[in-house]
């Protein structure tokens, strides 16, 4: 009988196997778990170690890298590396180093790399990696050399570590990054932050040939505060920016440009600069084509612009030369400048403008200019007050408003004056001779069917219609100074000769106010004509041979009145390109007393009219660059003239000569009696180039006058003559 209470035999044999099977796998888990720890516990250094060996070795011991910390997240996939500093090394050239590697100094606080797809780089196939965080870098960059290093002309992805054949990252950022580049003497650029993101970054060929991706990345954003840069002669400064290419939108606030030498009226060779712009906004801006000299955007504004400038003494090349080595094309929609200012030193008219709008539609910078008005199919401006000097340093122009636009072709300018800086005197003093002294006022010049595109690209003076309103022009002269050595160009031959194209179909003046003031030798008292309310029509003023011959001279109508009182009427035709400069006077003057000439003729040639009323004064008068010639029919009566000394009053030897001069020479009434023929009288006066047009008209109705007034032909000619 068998006892129960013993163990069975297979018991003992089989159980204890098992158990030795256990702690044998237990052993060699905790071995692979005890290998891999070591692993892990040996890869942070090792990683830390191989980057800074790899970083010496690539730049040929030129630069030293040192990682404060490295660790590694296998689960999550993730390499931080904290404290990264890279430093160039100072014997970097006796140890043999490219001296192509500029100097860099950099330091980094936090470097993470996530979302590493491994086994995509074990395989050798485009890594993705989820993102790139760079954490306040401050870098310190040395001059660039001029010629590139062999691996910085080959294109990125071409450089990757591996042999890989791409990188895809979903998100890199550089946040809150100071950076500097130039030599520890001069600073190049410098900002104190720099925030930059880039989303689906794909550093492959692929992503390189994507023409939508800008930098290999399918978006970018970009900020920037306190920027400071080394220009050509002068430093620029932004205080904010902003870029993001998904919305296609740049923008920079308060830029500022300050010349290294200051601002003056001596030039040098490039152009000096003091800018303020606060504001400056890029819509539509198609940033991917900038890598390949492609500029596309739709609008760009500038606001509140101040600009002052010295004119460089060699003329800079056309705009589209300078960006073309950048950008070879480029298109914008529309340009928008508000409320901007600008002067000009360094030029004789020295230009300053405020409040300036200007708008150009479709610029394009190309040098086929066609159907183009620099670089725009359109531009309209306006502006507030401007002002320049002429004939410097004798006069200045001021103008109120300023309108132009080259789609209605129109030109209005607002509230125009001229005027000199100096008096009558000093004016003729500094020139050495008798000179106009002339102030003009026009509230408005307005010129319709304007040819914008033959005046700035031929500087031809083009227009259908031109219209002045209540002009009024004030002109002194003074007689004690030696006569103008030169020809006068106050004629209407002279628009012949000019060296540019004019053709104005219709020049409309209306209430032109006119006063001419001359100082004779003989007496202080300045004499004084003035004509005012003169409206009219002047037609074909060119000197287009196919529009302007004897056959279609200038013609032009005007009316108004002299001295207030005496009504007048003038009709002119010339051809203005006639070489002897012929052209006819014909005109009506009164009724009127006599007495409104004595504010012109007794200060400047001793006489007074004490009587006369002119019924009507009609005259025909042809003239030339020798004379004038031609007949006046003047209707008076009861003339009376008293001669004056040389203070303007009758002396006993005077009144004697006034009493002879009316009693035998003047012919008191004309016709004389009732019914009798009307004594014509002749005009006839020689030319005096220097001497304008119009005072070789006066000189003409003033011999007329006085030879109808019974004075000899010859007396008459002789005393018009007289200045």
């Amino acid at each position: 009988m068998i006892d129960s209470s013993l163990p069975a035999v297979h018991d003992v044999s089989t159980t204890p196997r098992p158990k030795r099977w256990l702690r044998v796998g237990l052993w060699l888990l905790a071995g692979v778990l005890l290998v891999l720890c070591v692993a892990l516990a040996l890869l942070d250094p090792w990683l830390r170690y191989t980057l800074e060996k790899q970083m010496a070795t690539a730049s040929q011991g030129r630069y030293r890298l040192v990682i404060d910390e490295l660790r590694t997240h296998l689960w999550s996939r993730t390499v931080v590396l904290r404290g990264v500093h890279v430093r160039s090394e100072k014997d970097a050239a006796a140890t043999g180093a490219p001296a192509k590697l500029p100097d860099l100094t950099l330091d980094l606080a936090e470097l993470r790399i996530a979302g590493i797809g491994l086994g995509a780089a074990v395989r050798r196939q485009v890594v993705p990696i989820q993102s790139i965080v760079l954490e306040t870098p401050q870098l310190q960059l040395g001059i660039l050399p001029n010629s590139p290093s062999d691996s910085a002309s080959k294109p990125l992805h071409q450089q990757l570590p591996l042999g890989l054949p791409g990188v895809r990252v979903g998100y890199v950022a550089v946040r809150h990054m100071k950076a500097r580049y130039g030599t520890v003497l001069q600073t190049q650029v410098q900002v104190q932050q720099v925030t930059l993101t880039a989303s689906d970054l794909d550093l492959s060929a692929a992503g390189a040939a994507d023409t939508t991706r800008l930098a290999y990345a399918a978006s970018v954003k970009a900020e920037v505060r306190s920027l400071l840069a080394r220009l050509p002669g002068h430093v620029g400064r932004l205080q904010h920016g902003t870029f993001s290419s998904m919305r296609q939108q740049l923008t920079l606030d308060s830029v500022r440009v300050v010349p290294l030498q200051s601002i003056s009226n001596q030039r040098s060779r490039a152009a000096r600069v003091d800018a303020v712009l606060p504001q400056l906004r890029l819509n539509g801006l198609r940033a991917a084509g900038l890598p390949r000299g492609r500029f596309q955007a739709d609008e760009l504004r500038l606001a509140g612009l101040r600009l002052l400038a010295t004119a460089p003494s060699v003329a800079p090349p056309p705009l589209h030369e300078l960006l073309a080595p950048y950008l070879p094309n480029f298109s914008l929609g529309k340009l928008h400048l508000t409320q901007a200012q600008v002067q000009i030193m360094g030029v004789e008219q020295a230009p300053a403008v405020r409040d300036i709008n200007v708008t150009a539609l479709h610029v394009q910078l190309r040098p086929d200019t066609q159907g183009q008005l620099y670089y725009a199919s359109a531009w309209m401006l306006r502006t507030g007050p401007g002002r320049l000097r002429l004939d410097v340093p004798y006069y200045r122009v001021t103008f109120r408003a300023l309108q132009a636009d080259t789609r209605r072709r129109i030109f209005v300018l607002s509230h125009l004056a001229l005027g000199p800086t100096m008096s009558v005197a000093a004016l003729a003093r500094s020139k050495g001779h008798q000179s106009v002294h002339a102030r003009i006022r026009i509230p408005q010049v307005q010129a319709s069917g304007f040819d914008w595109e033959a005046l700035l690209d031929k500087g031809s003076l083009l227009a259908q219609h031109v219209e002045v309103r209540n002009a009024r022009v004030l002109t002194e002269s003074d007689g004690r100074f030696p006569i103008n050595p030169n020809q006068s160009v106050a004629t209407p031959d002279a628009i012949g000769r000019l060296p540019f194209p004019v053709d104005v179909r219709r020049l409309r003046i209306a209430d032109l106010g006119l006063r001419m003031s001359y100082r004779s030798p003989r007496s202080a008292q300045p004499g004084v004509l003035a004509m005012q309310q003169l409206t009219g029509t002047l037609l074909n003023i060119s000197n287009d041979p196919r529009r302007m011959h004897a056959a279609q001279p200038m013609t032009g109508q005007l009316t108004g009145r002299i001295q207030k009182v005496c009504k007048a009427q003038v009709t002119l035709r010339a051809n203005l390109l006639d070489p002897q400069g012929k052209h006819t006077l014909t005109g009506t003057l009164g009724p009127t007393p006599l007495a409104v000439l004595n504010p012109m003729i007794t200060p400047t040639r001793g006489l007074r009219l004490r009587s006369g009323q002119i019924e009507q004064i009609r005259f025909q008068m042809q003239l030339d660059r020798q004379q004038a010639q031609g007949t006046m029919w003047a209707s008076y009566h009861d003339l009376k003239l008293e001669l004056l000394n040389g203070k303007n009053r009758p002396g006993v030897l005077h009144r004697l000569e006034t009493s002879v001069v009316n009693g035998v020479f003047l012919r008191d009434n004309n016709p004389r009696k009732p019914g009798e023929e009307l004594k014509s009288g002749a005009m006839r006066s020689a030319r005096e180039l220097r001497f304008s047009a119009f005072t070789l008209w006066r000189q003409g109705i003033v011999s007329g006058m006085l030879n109808s007034a019974g004075v000899p032909a010859v007396l008459a000619k002789k005393i018009s003559e007289r200045e």
